[in-house]
């Protein structure tokens, strides 16, 4: 019965073993080696190793170990990723760290990804190996490489990723391969990509995007197809005639142009958080102009704790762009707000969306959809003005989630068929 079993585990290729340990952490691959000879083989020669430094450094000499075994008998690496879940690491394991490196790059990593905060290390000779595909660097402190010719290329690089890195200076590279780049923390001036022809996605965040030469880089990418902003400061223009999905994620609306070329994308997300001051008509000005950039937005999100004093006249004097079009806005109310039709009236004079989603409490839910039923009857009456967002308004259907069967319910025109809870999740669907 045993040899049955010890003939059942062998039944799996070595290679296919490689793929099962891969979704373990390496000490618990080790646990596999004990079955046969085949799992040993297989968990001898892994080509994905990943390792993390706890607060103890436990198991150090261990890896250590390993990664000697790795080099002495050139087994081939193809990811390398290693962690550290504290701040600070004691001298005697940082020479450790950049033999590991060492190691991985002269077996030929593809993948290699560090997460250790403040850990010096040679960011040129790392772009510089041939066989490097993607590289994810975070937390890491650049400042001490130095590159006599001042550009690196970087022959097989697909995917960089630099986030919140110590970087200050210049860093150039040719990246004709370049697929994806992500980038975060420091001024994007620091970064100059050359011959980044091939660039699909461009990911960017906690920085200022003022320079001219970033939107130039736009513009030579012809491949671009997605761009994502957060929590960033944007003042510019951008041209990308084959972006396919745009998403900005901040607390301000940002001073972005979009070329008409680049207008009509497939997928399209604003996220807007933490609205706290300055909510007024001028605001819901400036977010109707920015939206109008697009034909129209796949999704919009809005975040509110207070709003100001909204001056209905001010947004009846702006209409300097048509209103834009929006699949789902999503509004959440971290507290009530006092004049609700002005404001009701502000947030759908700045876009008209298909479909609402509301988190708010029991009243503003009452006086929300009882008002837009109200607007809708009154856009179809020919005896009322019409004020510009409303009177293109065909029909409002209401739906609210109910907690404990978990499924939405439509809610009747009667302010005593709404919720009984502080807050609750509303959405309504609206026929412009």
């Amino acid at each position: 019965m045993a040899e049955r079993g010890v003939k059942t585990v062998d039944i799996l290729p070595e290679c296919l073993i490689q793929e099962i340990l891969g979704f373990l952490r390496y000490d618990e691959a080790t646990k596999t080696s004990i079955l046969s000879k085949t799992w040993l083989q297989a968990w001898s020669t892994l080509p994905n190793l990943k390792f993390t430094a706890d607060f103890y450094e436990v198991n150090m000499d261990l890896v250590d170990n390993i990664m000697e075994r790795y080099r002495d008998e050139n087994i081939p690496i193809e990811r390398f990723e290693l962690s550290k879940s504290y701040s600070s690491c004691s001298p005697r394991i940082v020479p450790m760290f950049y033999r590991w490196l060492d190691v991985a790059l002269q077996n030929g990593v593809k993948y290699l990804v560090f997460r250790i905060r403040n850990l010096p290390l040679p960011i040129f000779t790392i772009l510089a190996a041939k066989s490097l595909q993607e590289l994810v660097l975070t937390n890491c402190d650049l400042t001490c490489a130095s590159l006599s010719s001042g550009v690196v290329n970087c022959p097989s690089l697909r995917k960089l990723s630099l986030i919140k890195n110590n970087i200050n200076q210049h860093i150039k590279i040719q990246a004709p391969t370049l697929e994806h780049l992500s980038y975060s923390g420091y001024p994007l001036e620091e970064l100059n990509i050359v011959e980044c022809q091939n660039l699909k996605s461009l990911e960017l965040s906690h920085m200022y995007i003022y320079d001219p030469s970033f939107y130039n880089l736009i513009s030579r990418c012809q491949s671009l197809k997605v761009l994502k902003f957060q929590h960033c400061w944007c003042t510019g223009r951008i041209e990308a005639p084959n972006l396919v999905s745009l998403e900005y994620m901040g607390d301000q609306i940002p001073e972005l142009k979009i070329a008409r070329e680049s207008s009509q994308l497939e997928h399209s997300k604003i996220i807007l958080l933490r609205c706290y001051d300055n909510i007024d008509a001028a605001w819901f000005c400036k977010l109707r102009k920015f939206l109008s950039n697009l034909t129209s937005w796949s999704q919009v999100s809005l975040y509110f704790y207070q709003c100001g004093e909204i001056n209905v006249k001010d947004l009846q004097l702006d209409h300097r762009v048509d209103i834009p079009q929006v699949g789902v806005l999503n509004v959440d109310f971290k507290r009530e707000i006092k004049k609700c039709s002005t404001f009701i009236d502000a947030l759908l004079w700045s876009c008209h969306p298909r479909r609402l989603n509301l988190k708010l409490t029991r009243k503003m839910a009452t006086f929300f959809i009882n008002y837009l039923m109200h607007v809708k009857n009154w856009s179809h009456s020919s005896s009322h003005g019409n004020k510009p967002w409303y009177s293109q308004l065909k029909e409002v259907k209401a739906y609210k989630l109910d907690r404990k069967s978990k499924s939405w319910h439509l809610v009747e025109h009667k302010s005593e068929e709404l919720a009984t809870r502080k807050r609750d999740k509303y959405y309504i669907l609206l026929d412009w």
